[in-house]
């Protein structure tokens, strides 16, 4: 291997001593003095009053003596039934709005169909004054609100509606933030509930008829396996109505996002359905016909400033084309669980936009299980500054939860926090500071791992005022890593080159090859019938006895471009690690994540397995510095690897996170 390879790699002359502790009754607590975790410089408490019962109101108690002369069923039925309807509908035809009691009592006490709209508020620059609606609705246009109704009426399509900005009391008045606090938790069923929502986007006028195009391209050229080469003009200019459709702030507002996965259908002011699914699928064929050169562009056209063809990087459009951006995943875990986990949700929404910084929790509400949700204050809904600190408190609150029921899923995902305050690095971050660089927005949370959302620890944890005080198990100790690993498939030629170095010297890399093996198997760039056939391949180049050898046969199956599409060996903040394990002297090779921030530090780098799982049942570790003599810092996490997890030492051993 040449000097410039061999310099990607650093070594360290063995593993530092770590004596284990084991914990027993007396040694569980590791610092008898330290003090409970206080959020927002008090200590964590339950509120004196929970907010949901203080603050409910009682529109319709006695909903016309429905009380009377009822069996436990059919009280149980309506306790349900109030539970899921609506505080107040609008009624389309009459043009008034009605609270609870009021349209229950007109539709024989079963809630009504209705249609539950969703829009971007944009720029306000009106506030409109609706009969009996007792508070000003701010709105961007009036037009809007006319196209609104005009919609509804038509065809009859829906006598009831349900709109934010006119059903929930939107005054400035301690009783307004009391009644959102209630609200914002049941927005679930409202939306759920729902025949369909009516989405009006930010350009309300224009996207429609933008939508029915971009249907008709999918349908008759993508879905029909028509050749690309011959609607080469079509295809191409058809990018240019594709960007104005997803870049509509519809699909960037934190708020809209619950409204995009909860509803059962969506449809728009012309009465067509908003087709998600199919503008994902665009968005997908569109990368995928770039990359691998169907389409070029055709003479005379148009230029497009973020469209490369042919290049690694065909798209660099800044937001409006990242895929995940429209992707189902959470919509079916929606509908399989009932509700998406939330760190999923932080991720798949640290890209999207809120007016005030405490949005980005509050617009998932509807989203998340009660095991996630944590009591809404009417203090932290009048807040609307753009400090984070309300955000930042309700978020610490919402993990001490996760943690002291003893679910470890804030550890196991890459968001750190680099610049937090002590004794909360290990609490991952919801405000998405730039960590390293604007032009990757979101890639500070490079890594999702929804695998490990189920892991637990029930030995022992606390939160400290030092720290997260918690019992681990020591994987092993790092003796060697790389330098930081970017993304692109000449970033990737440094995985493969420390690979082959490691291998050609002895370690064990069976871990690190079969990562990259499941990266060729997520990548898009490999059809499914070669998947096998190159992960046999890309194992023998690794093992060849040179590293000319080993490139040449990369090169013929190129991939390092492949490898750039595949899940975990894509993204940013890579490096290659060799560890060593207790009683073991061959070395073995992981692909990690680590912050670019915080590089391991060589004789106090550890691998740790933070659950108390069954060991060949864990899903992902985390890498830690130590930086006191039982306080650590997690700079990363890698990918269990189930052989390894049956030679660690099984014992426990307190330690802090800080």
């Amino acid at each position: 291997m040449d000097s410039e390879s061999t310099n990607l790699f650093t070594f360290r002359q063995g593993p530092q001593a770590f004596q284990p502790v084991l914990i027993t009754e007396s040694n569980n607590q590791l610092d008898s003095e330290s003090e409970a975790l206080r959020c927002a410089g008090s200590r964590l408490q339950q509120p004196k009053a929970d907010p949901e019962e203080a603050a409910e109101p009682k529109p319709a108690d006695d909903a016309g003596g429905m009380d009377v002369g009822m069996n436990s069923e059919e009280r149980d039925l309506r306790e349900n039934i109030l539970a899921k309807a609506p505080l107040r509908l609008y009624d389309c035809e009459l043009e008034v709005l009605k609270d609870q009691q009021t349209y229950l009592q007109e539709t024989g006490h079963t809630i009504p169909p209705y249609l539950v709209v969703s829009q971007v508020w944009g720029e306000i620059r009106h506030r409109m004054i609706l009969p009996t609606v007792k508070w000003p609705v701010s709105i961007s246009d009036p037009a809007k609100w006319d196209m609104i109704l005009a919609c509804c009426k038509a065809d009859k399509k829906a006598k009831w509606i349900w709109m934010d900005a006119i059903c929930i009391n939107q005054s400035n008045s301690p009783e307004a933030d009391e009644e959102k606090a209630v609200e914002i938790p049941k927005m679930n069923h409202y939306y759920r509930g729902a025949i369909a929502c009516l989405v009006v986007p930010n350009d309300y006028l224009h996207f429609p008829s933008a939508h029915a195009q971009l249907v008709d391209l999918a349908c008759n050229i993508m879905d029909a396996d028509a050749s690309v080469q011959d609607n080469a003009l079509r295809i191409w200019e058809s990018i240019a109505v594709l960007d104005t459709v997803i870049g509509d702030e519809w699909f960037w507002r934190v708020w809209t996002y619950q409204e995009f996965l909860l509803p059962r259908k969506h449809i728009l002011l012309d009465g067509q359905e908003l087709r998600v699914d199919l503008l994902r699928r665009l968005l997908d064929w569109y990368h995928k016909i770039l990359r691998n050169g169907s389409l070029k562009k055709p003479q005379g056209v148009i230029d497009y400033d973020f469209i490369h063809p042919g290049k690694e990087l065909v798209i660099s459009a800044p937001r409006n084309w990242q895929t995940r951006n429209l992707r189902s995943q959470m919509k079916e875990e929606l509908e399989r669980n009932g509700h998406v986990n939330l760190i999923s949700l932080i991720w798949q929404t640290s890209h999207k936009q809120s007016t005030y910084p405490v949005d980005r929790l509050l617009g998932l509400y509807g989203l998340l299980s009660d095991k996630d949700k944590v009591p809404i204050n009417p203090s932290e809904i009048s807040d609307r500054s753009s400090s984070t600190t309300v955000l930042e408190s309700m978020w610490a609150r919402t993990i001490a939860k996760a943690i002291t029921s003893g679910r470890v899923w804030p550890l196991l995902h890459d968001s750190p926090e680099p610049n937090a305050v002590e004794g909360r690095h290990w609490m991952p971050h919801i405000t998405a500071p730039t960590l390293w660089n604007e032009r990757f927005p979101g890639a500070a949370l490079a890594g999702l791992y929804p695998e490990t959302i189920h892991h637990h620890n029930q030995v022992d944890m606390k939160i400290m005022n030092n720290g997260l005080h918690i019992a681990v198990r020591f994987v092993g100790c790092v003796m060697g890593t790389s330098t930081n690993i970017g993304d692109g498939g000449g970033e990737m030629n440094k995985i493969i080159a420390c690979t082959w170095f490691l291998t050609a010297n002895g370690c064990n890399t069976d871990p690190i090859i079969q990562q990259l093996q499941h990266g060729l198997a997520t990548s898009d760039m490999v059809a499914p019938e070669e998947i096998q056939g190159s992960q046999e391949a890309l194992s023998a180049a690794l093992h060849t006895s040179s590293i000319h050898d080993c490139f040449e046969l990369m090169g013929e199956m190129a991939f390092a471009r492949k490898l750039t599409y595949g899940h975990e060996t894509t993204g940013w903040n890579k490096r290659v690690l060799c560890f060593e394990i207790e009683g073991y002297r061959i070395p073995f090779v992981v692909l990690a994540w680590i912050h670019c921030s915080s590089p391991p530090k060589m004789g106090d780098c550890w691998i740790v397995d933070v659950t108390s799982e069954p060991a060949q049942t864990v899903h992902r570790w985390i890498v830690v510095n130590k930086v006191g003599p039982k306080t650590f810092r997690k700079i990363g996490t890698v990918r269990a690897w189930q052989p390894v997890s049956a030679m660690i030492n099984q014992s426990y051993v307190p330690i802090i996170l800080d």
